[in-house]
This record gives C-alpha cells, structure tokens and sequence, in this order.
C-alpha cells in the first residue's frame, strides 16, 4: 500500500500502475497527476495544497450561490406586489428550480470533496483521488459561473417587476426575435424549394424550427394577454400592435411549415421523428417550460445525428 501521507511516491510509477490497469492514455494519467506532483514525485504537501486550493474555489461557488439566493429572495418579495398571472409565476417558479439546482450541485460537490482528500492507501486511490479534485474544480467554476449569469437575470427579474416600461419593451424585445426567426426560416424555406434535390437533413431541421415558432407565438400570445390584464390593472398604456404583428407571424410561420410539408415524403427515419416531436408539443400549453422543449427538440435531432442534440431555435427563454 501507498500512503502520500507517510512518504513520497514516484509520479511514474503512479503513471506505470494506473496505465496498466486503466488502459488510460500515459500522458492522460499524468497530466491528472500533475497537481498533486512536485518534481516529478507525489507529495503529501503538494496533495494537501491541492486540496486546499480547490477547497478556495469551492467556498467561492457556494459565495456565489448564497448571493444568488438573496437576490431570488429580493425578487421573491417583490413579486408579492405583482398580480396573479402565469407571466409572474412560470418566471418565480424558473428562478427557484435553477437555484434549488445550484445547490444541490454544491452540496454534491463538497461530498466529492470530502471524499477526494480521504488519505489514498494505494496507486490508484491516489489518481482517483487526483481526478476527483480536477472534477471539483471544474464543477465549482461552472457554479460561479452560473451562479452569477442567475443572480444577473434575478436582479433583472425584479427590475421587471417593479416596471411596466420594462416589461412591455422586453415583450416587444421577444416578437421582433421570433419575426427575425421567421425571416431566417422563409430564407431556408425558399432554397429548399428551390433545389432539384432538397437536402432532408435540412428540410428536417427547418420543419423543427417552424414547429418551435409556432409555440413561441402562442406562448408570446399568453405573455401578451397577461401584460395587458396587468397594465389594465395598474392603469397604463400597453404597446399598440403586439396582436396585429402575432397574427401576421402565425401565418408566416403556419405558411412555412405547409411549404416544408409539402413535396417529397418523408422517408421513415425523418416522418417518424416528427410525428413524436408533433405528439411531444402538442401537449406543451402557454406558458410553456423551455428547458424542457429545449430537451424534446434536441432528442428528435439527436436521433438522426447521434451527437446529442442541439438547442431549440427558439426566440424566447
């Protein structure tokens, strides 16, 4: 048994033991190794410094968590004086699965800590325990990271709440995105229809994204309505025009999708992903849950690809 506690070992024959029971890559084993090395051989002092290192990063994701989570309960508070409407509540509700997310993630990650830094006995306790740390830190950045993109939006949340200016030029903010979507779909539409041999894997991407656009108007119109009844409420103007440009934009959309329809049948592999993509979304009703269209869209892409998929092309979050 190995104990970098009591002694020192040599990172090669670390490397040499690890390699021929792993199968891994020399250089792979090393470079995870390297943090917990010093001079070519690993030491109780480097492994502890490393601990202590990633240790740091951990105390500041859970920093920034624990601002995320008095920025949610600010937003929290003021959401009390909004009215009852699914405009509100689908955006509270959002907020509070991210940040029950953030720290769970946390939690999970000081549990990995805990167990990385439990002193090693053996060659291979002491790489796992090297890539666990490598872990850590790479789950503990993307926290601070995330922590802080939410902590933004929450700060932003309430900043909507407490303004039908912001509220009704964000609405305005997300029709332009979807027409803008629109556009970029009537472009394909047109060299589809154009081709002699239309690409299927392009026609198959374009019929998603007109299917996502038919859900984000219907989910702007639920938005709309909902900001209306509470300008009418708070006794303020709403933008002119936001019905007039959903109409338009659901024929266009609706038009895309019956252009994109017609032509060649689809072979199996496409007409049946469709026809579970169409089944999926027909159960989705404003105001819809992205993150998981986000999911339904990626796995009907997915299937065809076999590279995990990609994000709907959506115009709204």
């Amino acid at each position: 048994m190995i104990d970098p506690a009591a002694s020192e070992v040599s990172v090669d024959r670390l490397v040499e033991v690890v390699t021929e029971r792993t199968g891994e890559d020399r250089d792979s084993v090393r470079r995870s190794l390297d943090p917990v090395t010093d001079d070519g051989t690993v030491t109780a002092a480097a492994f502890e410094s490393t601990v202590t290192d990633v240790s740091q990063i951990l105390a500041t994701a859970e920093t920034r968590v624990d601002l995320a989570t008095r920025a949610h309960e600010d937003a929290t508070a003021a959401a009390t004086d909004a009215p009852d409407l699914d405009v509100v509540e689908v955006r509270r509700r959002a907020f509070g699965a991210r940040l029950d997310d953030l720290r769970a993630e946390v939690e999970a990650l000081g549990d990995d800590l805990a167990a990385a830094r439990a002193d090693p006995e053996s060659p291979m306790d002491v790489y796992r325990a090297a890539v666990d740390l490598h872990e850590v830190t790479t789950g503990a950045q993307d926290v601070v990271r995330v922590a802080h993109d939410l902590e933004t939006e929450l700060e932003a949340f309430e900043a909507w709440l407490s303004s039908a200016n912001r509220r009704h030029d964000g609405l305005v903010d997300e029709v332009e995105a979807a027409e803008e979507s629109a556009e970029s779909l009537a472009e394909t539409v047109d060299r589809l229809r154009a081709a002699e041999a239309p690409d299927p894997e392009r026609r198959f991407d374009a019929s998603v994204q007109a299917r996502v656009l038919d859900l984000v108007v219907a989910d702007l119109r639920a938005e709309a309505e909902d900001l209306r009844a509470w300008a009418e409420r708070d006794g303020v103007d709403f933008p002119d025009g936001v019905d007039a440009r959903l109409d338009e934009l659901d024929a266009e959309v609706a038009a895309h999708g019956a252009a994109l329809s017609d032509g060649t049948d689809w072979d199996d592999r496409f007409g049946e992903r469709l026809d579970a993509l169409d089944t999926e979304l027909a159960a989705v009703e404003p105001p819809v849950a992205w993150a998981r269209v986000d999911e339904t869209v990626a796995e009907a892409r997915s299937a065809l690809s076999g590279d995990g998929g990609a994000p709907a092309d959506r115009a709204r979050q």
